[in-house]
């Protein structure tokens, strides 16, 4: 199972410059969760029930693992971080945030990637998580992995083409789940 992690604690409103999406992500990499968006009962169930909790190294991911099992510590591994985004902009034009980050994915995706992973690079890392993952399901059972949105999607699209059972398309929202199962 494929899951988002809870929402951080920061900003999404204040409009900021293009320039200082940077610091903005950083400071979202670094906020607490939002307590007032605690995760769906269900989710809750499921996290209980995996034999092997796994995490990105991201506060956002170890926090959100940390709510759903907070007797089993998840495996954690930076092959399950987030996609970072270009953050290269010059712009002082203020936006907000979502805005700025929908901007510099879609940037992303067209192939600009200054200071960060490639699109064809995250797509090469989702490869080798999603037979980590498979060989983590393989050999203990049930899995859950608490991870991010962007790299959700690309473990979800190589898990099926390697003939896993699961959504092609996955909710996006904060602590969205998705199951996989080997065919």
């Amino acid at each position: 199972m494929l899951a988002r992690h809870g929402k951080p604690a920061c900003d999404f409103v204040t409009p900021i410059g293009g320039r200082d999406l940077a610091e903005w992500l950083r400071g979202m990499d670094n906020a607490p969760l939002d307590p007032s968006l605690p995760p769906p009962a269900e989710l809750v169930r499921l996290a209980r029930e995996a034999q092997v909790i796994a995490a990105s190294p991201l506060r956002r991911s170890l926090e959100s693992a940390q709510q759903l099992c907070p007797d089993q510590p998840p495996v954690v591994e930076p092959l399950f971080r987030e996609v970072f985004l270009p953050t290269a902009i010059r712009s002082g034009l203020r936006l907000r945030p979502r805005l700025w980050t929908l901007l510099a994915r879609a940037a992303w995706y067209a192939g600009w990637s200054p200071g960060v992973e490639s699109f064809a690079e995250a797509r090469r890392r989702a490869a080798t998580a999603a037979t980590l993952l498979a060989s983590f399901a393989q050999e203990r059972g049930s899995l859950l992995l608490i991870g991010h949105g962007q790299m959700n999607g690309l473990l979800g699209k190589r898990l099926l083409r390697a003939g896993w059972r699961g959504p092609w398309l996955r909710p996006r929202r904060y602590w969205a789940f998705a199951i996989y199962e080997r065919s």
